[in-house]
């Protein structure tokens, strides 16, 4: 029976539509899913039936199943319908349409007509609420579309749909972790499962939702892929729901099931019920073919899960049937082709395991499975084991053969392990199978043993078995019995092929081997031809094969002694070469026993061996015993290349023509093909014995499929047998017969054999003579071309020793052009004509021309990865191939590229080969013109570049060739070339400039060299903006080295400069910084002799652009000038010129990019020239003068400048234009001069600074311009403060020209500022090392600027004097007068002034302060209050100096003198400033003096101390700061003084506390008359508040200084005298802490304790509420301190009762109930006695008017007496 809370939801659910009111009824109907709620609430029923209905007739129409719902839900009736009315049953009914229709329609949730259908249902039958669950169901899978999101907004969510409450009336869309959170609920998942059942019963599932389903599932699963204990709840669920999608006809459901199976396999192994389970319920309605694939997918993947024994047992015979039906056998093979992806081996084990259990049909097709699917070793052993076992039963164990076969091929011992297993070996296996299976075998083994081990297992099985008669055998088989005297090896293969397995099948039934030989073949040439062919017969056992060997030695005895056998050694001997040591030993054996014989003439089977009437010519007797005595003696069992035996030396051609008519005749493919090995492998073989072969070789290609069948059936590799037949040909082969037949070979459709015969070719060729090879290489070319071949033509000709001949020979058959083209007389190039354009139109003759194209290229290709020993006439034929090319591509437009590219390789190998072997030559047949030509036409980069690469190559061994094209190539290069953004482009480029300009400079036929080259250099550097930025340095760097650094650089620069002058004047800032860039990076490239003489000239041409050098006639006619620059006017040359000369300013300064690239460096490069002991001397110089000669050019240039002057506008102008014009002038001029001096100053900072020092001393002392002064010693400072200690000489020079600059009277006050500024770099870089002289005289004159008046002079001095006195220290004191005072007296000058320097002043003035007080500290003690105040009204000092400096003094000023210095700084200044900066730098050097002093220190300062300490302690009445910031002072004080009392002892201390306590009360001492009392005494308690919690119980005895004053204070506060609350509670918690150090018992005292306990606890009559807490801590810690003496506690119970009584004010009684429960709650032991009488006071305030006081007496003080006496309060107020 449900609960009544179930049964009140059920009402509730039930009545969720009801409406009693009018707004609840408004409210259910403007729910709506395509109106807003306002204009829903408007709408009627029939207005939303009409709408619905004519969306539900759009549905019907779409799809008829909606047809059901048109007498129900949509009906004319529903109008009418209250769902509120309803029965039971009608309500049932109501419900399951309306569960249908939202199945229905949930595809079609994205149409507007579902939606105003839907709208129907929700108006009028408020499915939103009733049948909520449903509604989101059906709609969950469209959760991110806007549908949802109103049905979110509507609907009444069920409990299981929680999640969702975020989203319901918000903006946003579930997301899809919402959804795992929904699907992750074990009750939402089971009614979901019922919703899949419900709509796959309806059969109304769709694509989307099945995708959606899954993804969900697949969810879930991985969200819970590290909880095992969900995965395994959601196991049951999920099967239970993929079963029902299994169940369904839809293959759309059968797939989402297998998704789902596969995921949850994967996430958590199942076991093998389950999975097997899964197979057959996945199989059981596999119908539609896009499902099947899926199923088979999945069902690997649920077999590839499975662990532990039995994973890949054999499937169940049911499931194996229903995998067969749906798959059948060639679908496996097709699934495993296409989804090489998928791991799958362990359902395929299983498969076959099947196979090989219950359907024995497909035994021999398992191989075809078995090849495309890997399978681990253990998977195979169970296979290979069951096959072994199956081969025990099975009739037709022929099936197993080619399984057997595979697994040998890919693992042979572990077959054989296997059968080692099973008490099996190779042999007796091979018997069963009845045929050869193993290669590798035991070599210790023997053939008795062998056959002993055959013939016992065979006896064993027969024993085992129902043993046949022989006589029923051979009457079973009696058609196979043979009665004629023939040669078995002439018998058809298939014949043999049934004999042999007979033979097996008698042996391995125990039969005796000669039963069945006399039985089965009447005759004893059958019988022995018989066992012969099985001796030789590979797919014969290796028993077998020793057993036949038996029997011909017993045969052979039967044949009488006139019978020659010599004519079996043949084939035993190619038995000699089988892999069984056995073998070969018993054919050793049986050979011997034929060698013991005689020799006749009479050979056994002479002429129908090998075919009937066929004579094949046979040794004599003599040579046969010979030969065969020889071979015996010589070999040996193990030998494995028995060919030289075969053939030996003497009378070696009567053999090889034996043997060689044995191999042609043999009729058996493994014979025939051991024979021609063993023959082509010997030395002795030549042509002269292929022609043996004539006819074999001339019918073999057509005869071929039928050696191929033999060696199939015989089990022969064919391989092997192809490759012994192409060995046929010979080295040095002449025959033609031969030649045609290894060409026919290579062009034959099979490709085996093709590629055998291009192997055989490879060791061929070089033997042949040039008319074969070039027929080869002719017949591989045309085949190339004309046919599909089956081997590789072109790698094979890459692999031939070609040479130069063999490709001159090709290329003069393959040419197009008749013309000579080395006929000298006919120089112009051929152009191309109309004939052969048209001529090539036709399709024929352009058939021949495409044929003639690849034909070429291939033979290029070939000679370009061969890269032969060139000679002339392959060069010449290779330009007449070039001229063909053009031919082919203008007139034919043929696609030539490639083969033009190809070509442009040829010709750099052949002329780089005819470079090393014959170095320089003339090559006068050579057309250099076609190159040019070639170059131009092409409008590939990349053939352009290669076909450059041909000319720089030409122009290294022969530089006529192409001297006359040179400036056109030139001219391409500029304009295409070096444009190329690739490294090929770049090499292309380089290679060819260092090819061509030696070859131009070396020239005699060129005149006007200079022109030339400034034309080129202008050709490339027009092209520079052009070149790829990474590309330009390495292209301009070869250019300009090749052309010669010392004359070309100046022009290159000289033009790179006009460029960025370009750039500059176009405001291209960006692009021409990558000038300067790139201009560093290229310098580097050269030696610094070469860059400084660039330099140097390229001043020289600057100066050709002034105005007076213009008129000179060099400027105009030079080339470099030609391009535009005569033609500028006046301002634009003087433009030119800044330009050029702030580019020359920029590359020779330094910038931070050449702080990472040193090579750049130009600086650095001239050190370490300078510096490198291993340069020579002369360089060195060079490197001087060339500096030298910079220098006095920059100074000229400098010198110059004035006079320079240019007209901008046209002399035609009025006065005022005129004036505005030379403003311009002097502006611009002005700009030069910059530039100049900063040119000048990179130039002075290349040098060293001996090098430099030497170079401006004359510039300094000599009457020189003051503004290059200026910059000279700004230089100089600069110089200076890198350079080593080691330098202080070079410095005394500079610095003595600098103190003679600064006694000028004359000199201005710019260059006396920096001369000061540099002395003091100078003296601070090399300090005591200069020269004492001149560092006197230098502060003499710094002391004289000093009082120059001038603050520039002024800051300049005390620099110097500062650094000075940090270097000379004492011996400065001389100048202490001059020194101290003024600086004071400027200070004070500018202290209140406004001045852009003041920040500079004073902290010059501070650091002068510094230097002394490190340096003469003991000399400053007279100014040092002084230094004080300057050092705290500093203000525009950073405070991190101030502070500094005070820790320097400190460090070094004696504190005794800082402690007075700071009393009297205090007293006059600091007060009285209102400074706080000052203030709290004034406290840090007295926190600085007092943690640095020690305590005897301390003691003897302690007066002067505590006379500070009562000034500050008075400073709160005189400053003007906040409250806030005073107690932040004063907390600063309170601290200091901490720290200075732990450095003094008691002795010291306590009249020094006297004193401050007789100030604090009596006044005594007071600077401040103004300073209250309360406040001193505020001041006093804070500062003893601070010190008792510092020293506890050390100064509780002090007390007694202010015992009785603070007990007059506490009356007074009682009597309202005193009204300070912050005083009374500062009192309070001095008392309290008094009370809580006291460990000597001192308040214990009766008399101190009966002053001080009345005035404490009489406080209680007018203490303050804020500070209330603060008097019961002090009382409660007053009883604590007496909680001993029962005097005392009597006393202070008496003293709290009488504030406790009715007649007390309220708050006084509410304080001291609030005391005694403190009291009571800490000592309340010591109470009890006196608790009698405080019950009656309690009793009272229990029934107090005031409630406050009611309730803490009730609350506090019963409950902790209660505590105390631990029984309850009660029974003593009964």
């Amino acid at each position: 029976m449900s609960s009544l809370r179930d049964q009140l939801a059920q009402v509730a659910q039930n009545n969720a539509t009801v409406a009693l009111d009018r707004k609840r009824r408004q409210k259910l109907h403007s729910a709506s899913l395509v109106y807003n709620p306002k204009t829903a609430a408007t709408q009627d029923y029939e207005y939303i039936y009409d709408t619905a209905l004519e969306s539900f007739h759009t549905l019907v129409s779409l799809d008829l199943r909606f047809k059901v719902f048109t007498n129900s839900l949509f009906s004319a009736s529903s109008v009418t319908i209250d769902r509120n009315v309803q029965t039971k049953d009608q309500i049932r009914d109501l419900d399951n349409a309306v569960n249908a229709y939202l199945m229905l329609i949930s595809p079609k949730w994205h149409l507007t007509p579902a939606l105003h259908a839907t709208e129907w249902l929700i108006r009028r039958f408020q499915i939103h609420i009733h049948n909520a669950e449903m509604l989101l169901l059906s709609t969950l899978n469209q959760y991110q579309t806007p549908v949802f999101k109103r049905i979110l907004n509507i609907v009444k969510l069920p409990p299981l749909f929680n999640p969702f409450t975020n989203f319901v009336r918000n903006d946003k869309n579930p997301t899809d972790l919402t959804l795992i959170k929904l699907f992750n609920d074990m009750d939402f998942l089971k009614l979901y499962s019922n919703y899949l059942s419900k709509i796959i019963k309806q059969k109304v599932t769709y694509t989307n939702q099945l995708l959606f389903t899954t993804c969900c599932f697949i969810n879930v699963i991985a969200f819970n892929a590290n909880d095992e204990d969900k995965l395994n709840k959601l196991v049951p669920l999920i099967l239970e729901i993929s079963a029902k999608l299994l169940a369904s006809d839809s293959s759309d459901c059968q797939m989402a099931a297998h998704t789902m199976l596969a995921v949850l396999a994967t996430a958590l192994p199942l076991n093998k019920s389950i999975i097997i389970a899964a197979t057959e319920t996945i199989l059981a309605n596999l119908k539609e073919d896009d499902a099947r694939k899926k199923a088979l997918v999945t069902i690997s993947k649920l077999f590839q899960t499975l662990k532990g024994v039995g994973n890949v047992d054999q499937l169940p015979v049911k499931i194996y049937k229903l995998v067969d039906n749906s798959f059948p056998f060639e679908y496996l093979l097709q699934f495993l082709s296409n989804e090489n992806k998928y791991s799958s081996d362990k359902f395929f084990t299983a498969y076959i395991r099947s196979v090989i259990r219950y359907d024995h049909d497909k035994l021999s097709q398992i191989v075809k499975i078995l090849r495309k699917i890997k399978l681990e070793k253990y998977e195979v052993r169970f296979i290979i084991t069951d096959l072994i076992h199956l081969s025990e039963v099975l009739e037709d164990k022929s099936q197993l053969i080619d399984v057997f076969e595979y697994f040998i091929s890919i693992n042979e011992g572990l077959v054989l392990k296997c059968l080692q297993a099973l008490n099996l070996t190779g042999e007796v296996f091979e018997i069963r199978l009845t045929t050869s299976l193993f290669s590798v075998k035991n070599s210790a083994e023997q053939s008795g043993e062998d056959i002993i081990k055959v013939l016992d297992d065979a006896k064993a099985s027969t024993a085992n078995g129902s043993a046949v008669p022989f006589k029923d055998f051979m009457t079973k088989n009696s058609e196979f019995i043979s009665t004629k005297a023939e040669s078995m090896l002439l018998v058809k293969d298939e014949k043999f092929v049934k004999l042999l397995s007979l033979f097996v099948e008698a042996v391995s039934k125990g039969y005796q081997p000669g039963l069945f030989l006399s039985s089965f073949f009447t005759t004893l040439e059958s019988r022995i031809t018989f066992v012969l062919r099985i001796i030789v017969s590979p797919g014969s056992p290796v028993a077998l094969r020793l057993i036949s060997l038996t029997q011909l030695s017993k045969f052979i005895n039967g044949i009488d002694e006139q019978t020659d056998l010599f004519s079996l050694v043949p084939i035993l001997v190619t038995a000699l070469m089988d892999i069984s040591r056995s073998v070969r030993s018993n054919t050793k054996k049986v050979l011997q026993q034929i060698a013991k014989r005689p020799f006749t003439a009479k050979y056994f089977l002479s002429n129908v061996l090998y075919g009937e009437n066929l004579k094949v010519p046979m040794l004599s007797p003599k040579d046969s015993k010979f030969w065969l005595t020889n071979f015996l003696s010589d070999y040996i069992v193990e030998s494995t290349d028995i060919s030289s035996l075969v053939i030996p030396s003497k009378n070696d051609m009567v053999y090889m023509l034996f043997w060689c008519n044995q191999a042609l005749h043999l009729p058996l493919a493994y014979s025939k093909t051991i024979m021609l090995k063993l023959l082509t492998a010997v030395p002795q073989y030549a042509f002269t014995y292929s022609k043996v072969f004539e006819q074999f070789m001339a019918t073999y290609i057509t005869e071929r499929s039928s050696w191929e069948t033999k060696c199939i059936k015989n089990k022969t590799n064919f391989k092997d047998f192809e490759t012994a037949v192409c060995a046929i040909v010979a080295p040095k082969e002449k025959n033609s017969f031969a030649i045609d037949f290894l060409i026919n070979c290579l062009e034959s459709e099979y490709e085996q054999l093709s590629n055998i015969m291009a192997d055989r070719i490879l060791s061929l060729y070089p033997t042949l003579k040039f008319p074969n090879q070039l027929k080869i290489v002719q017949s591989i070319i045309d085949s190339s071309v004309d046919k599909e071949l089956s081997y590789d033509g072109l790698e094979t000709l890459q692999s031939l020793p070609l040479t130069a001949d063999i490709f001159v020979s090709v290329l003069k058959s393959n040419t197009i052009n008749s013309e000579d083209q080395t006929d000298l007389t006919k120089r112009r190039r051929r152009r191309s004509s109309t004939v052969n354009k048209s001529a090539l139109q036709k399709q024929d003759i352009s058939q021949i021309a495409e044929a003639h194209l690849k034909k070429m290229t291939i033979i290029l290709e070939t000679l370009d990865k061969l890269k032969v020993k060139s000679n002339e006439n392959l060069l010449n034929a290779l330009f007449n191939l070039l001229s063909d090319l053009e031919t082919l591509d203008h007139d034919g437009g043929l696609p030539v590229l490639y083969a033009q590219e190809t070509l442009s390789s040829c010709l750099l190998n052949t002329i780089s080969s005819l470079k090393s072997n014959n170095g320089s030559m003339k090559l006068p047949s050579i057309r250099a013109d076609i190159l040019v030509a070639a170059i131009r036409s092409s409008t590939s980069p990349q053939m352009q570049n290669k076909l450059l690469l041909v000319v720089g190559a030409l122009a290294s061994v022969s530089p006529e060739t192409i001297l006359h094209s040179v400036m056109p190539i030139f001219t391409f290069m500029g304009a295409h070339t070096i444009r190329q953004d690739d490294e090929f482009s770049t090499l292309v480029v380089e290679r060819t400039i260092s090819t061509i300009v030696p070859a131009l400079l070396k020239s005699t036929e060129v005149t006007n060299k200079s022109d030339e080259i400034e034309f080129l250099l202008m050709s490339f550097s027009t092209a520079f903006s052009h070149v790829p930025k990474h590309r330009r340095v390495s292209l301009y760097s070869t250019l300009v080295r090749e052309l010669g650094p010392s004359d070309v650089i100046a022009p290159f620069l000289f033009l790179i400069a006009q460029q960025y002058s370009n750039c500059l004047e176009k405001f291209k800032i960006a692009e021409s910084k990558n000038y300067i860039e790139f201009f560093k990076a290229f310098l580097s490239k050269f030696d610094i002799l070469e860059q400084l003489h660039g330099f140097n000239e390229l001043f020289n041409l600057v100066e050709l652009l002034d105005e007076d050098s213009s008129k000179n006639e060099v400027a105009p006619t030079r080339t470099l000038f030609s391009n535009g620059i005569v033609n500028m006017s006046k301002s634009e040359l003087f433009v030119l010129k800044k330009n050029d000369l702030d580019f020359i300013d920029k590359v020779i300064g330094e910038s931070k990019s050449d702080y990472y690239n040193t090579s750049s460096n130009l600086k650095l490069r001239i050190l370490s020239t300078l510096l490198d002991p291993n340069i020579e001397i002369e360089v060195k110089n060079q490197v001087r003068n060339e500096f030298s000669i910079l220098l006095s050019k920059t100074l000229n240039a400098i010198n110059m400048t004035d006079s320079l002057s240019y007209d901008k506008h046209s002399s035609a102008g009025s006065n005022d234009e005129e004036a505005g014009s030379e403003s311009e002038a002097e502006v611009d001029q002005k700009e030069l001069k910059d530039i100049l001096f900063g040119l000048l100053e990179h130039v002075l900072d290349l040098l060293p600074i001996q090098d430099f020092v030497a170079s401006i001393l004359p510039l300094l002392q000599g009457n020189t311009d003051e503004s290059v002064r200026h910059h000279l010693t700004v230089v100089t400072s600069n110089k200076f403060i890198e350079e080593p200690m080691e330098s202080f000489e070079t410095a005394n020079e500079i610095l003595s020209t600098l103190v003679e600059t600064t006694e000028k009277a004359s000199e201005s006050t710019q260059i006396l500022q920096v001369t000061l500024n540099t002395i003091s770099s100078i003296v601070t870089r090399f300090g005591d090392r200069l020269d004492s002289h001149l560092l006197v005289k230098s502060m003499e004159n710094s002391c004289k600027q000093l009082t120059s008046k001038k603050i520039e002079l002024e800051i300049s001095s005390l620099t110097v004097l500062t650094t000075l006195i940090q270097t000379l220290g004492v011996k400065t004191l001389a100048f202490y007068p001059k020194i101290v005072p003024v600086a004071i007296s400027i200070f004070k000058t500018y202290q209140n002034a406004k001045n852009n320097l003041k920040e500079q002043l004073q902290l010059a003035i501070v650091l002068l302060f510094a230097s002394m007080i490190k340096k003469i500290p003991s000399f400053l003690l007279s100014n040092l209050q002084d230094v004080f105040v300057i050092l705290f009204h500093s203000d525009e000092v950073a405070d991190s100096v101030r502070l500094s400096v005070i820790s320097l003094i400190v460090e070094h000023i004696p504190l005794k003198d800082v402690f007075k210095t700071l009393q009297k700084v205090w007293t006059n200044d600091v007060s009285s400033s209102n400074n706080s900066v000052a203030v709290s730098l004034f406290l840090s050097m007295l926190e600085s003096a007092v943690e640095a002093i020690d305590k005897k220190s301390a003691t003897q300062q302690s007066p002067v101390f505590f006379r500070l300490l009562l000034n500050l302690f008075e400073y709160r009445s005189i400053c003007t700061f906040d409250e806030n910031s005073i107690n932040r002072i004063e907390a600063s004080v309170h601290q200091i003084a901490n720290v200075y009392v732990l450095k003094l002892n008691d002795k010291v201390f306590r009249p020094l506390f006297a004193l401050v306590v007789n100030w604090a009360f009596n006044g005594e001492g007071v600077t401040n008359t103004n300073m209250s009392k309360e406040e001193r005494l505020m001041a006093f308690y804070k500062f003893y508040n601070k010190t008792q919690e510092n020293l506890k119980s050390i100064i509780t005895s002090y007390f007694t200084y202010l015992l009785e004053p603070t007990n007059n204070l506490l009356k007074q506060f009682i009597s309202k005298e005193t009204v300070n609350v912050s005083l009374r509670r500062l009192v309070l918690i001095s008392l309290t802490s008094s009370f809580k150090y006291d460990r000597d018992e001192y308040w214990k005292s009766t008399s101190r304790f009966e002053l001080i306990s009345e005035s404490l606890i009489n406080q209680l009559t007018n203490v303050e509420d804020v500070i209330g807490k603060y008097l019961v801590k002090a009382i409660g810690s007053l009883a604590t301190n007496n909680s001993g003496v029962d005097e005392h506690n009597k006393i202070m119970s008496d003293l709290m009762i009488s504030h406790m009584k009715t007649s007390c004010k309220t708050r006084e009684k509410f304080w001291a109930v609030r005391s005694m429960k403190l009291i009571y709650s800490k000592v309340g032991d010591g109470w009890l006695v006196l608790l009698p009488r405080l019950v009656p006071i309690i009793a009272e305030l229990l029934e107090d008017e005031d409630e406050e006081v009611e309730y803490e007496v009730r609350s506090g003080l019963v409950k902790v007496v209660e505590s105390v006496m631990g029984e309850p309060f009660d029974r003593y107020l009964s």
